[in-house]
């Protein structure tokens, strides 16, 4: 399955972990255009109170015309700005979230019994060692248990010859009994 196979079509895959992350790099944003725009006013405000003495009604004209632009300018900045990182922490929180939610999947999937979920991450997803090292974890997992599934069959067996042998009945009762238990463990849920 090729990447272009594997389109998300839920934008919010955890949403309080992406908007977490929207919010926190907006904010920043947001903080940085105003510690800016504080920065231009007091820099030009003495730079300009400097040059009032000289010309007192030039200047006082040019930071009339200056101030609206300079403040509008880091108002249309940081909204824009913030859009398009909240875009981009969105999609790349997908690298992220995405896997984390197909991990948690795979995760109740093995907990029900089923060894052989289906993993379909992208190439470039974040946390693919970590599906790979689960992916392996889950291979140990199914040799461990078709070895045991072996050995307990192999015990059936010599139960099975054990009891058909025997002419007690209370240990047919007991061999009976171990078989039942074996066939449990086997056909476990």
């Amino acid at each position: 399955m090729s990447d272009s196979d594997i389109k998300r079509k839920i934008v919010f895959i955890q949403k309080k972990f992406q908007i977490r992350s929207i919010v926190t790099v907006v904010g920043i944003i947001a903080i940085s255009g105003f510690l800016s725009a504080i920065l231009l006013y007091f820099l030009l405000s003495s730079e300009l109170s400097t040059e009032l003495q000289v010309a007192h009604q030039q200047i006082q004209n040019t930071w009339d015309n200056l101030a609206p632009a300079i403040i509008f300018g880091n108002i249309v900045t940081v909204l824009v700005t913030s859009i398009v990182a909240a875009i981009a922490v969105l999609y790349q929180s997908h690298k992220i979230a995405g896997p984390m939610y197909r991990l948690q999947t795979i995760c109740n999937e093995v907990s029900r019994g089923n060894y052989n979920p289906v993993s379909s991450l992208r190439k470039a997803d974040q946390l693919a060692a970590l599906a790979k090292a689960f992916e392996e974890m889950l291979a140990a997992l199914r040799k461990k248990d078709n070895q045991q599934e072996k050995r307990i069959d192999e015990a059936r067996m010599i139960v099975g010859s054990i009891l058909e042998q025997s002419e007690s009945e209370n240990q047919k009762q007991l061999l009976s009994d171990l078989q039942s238990k074996l066939d449990e463990v086997i056909n476990r849920p």
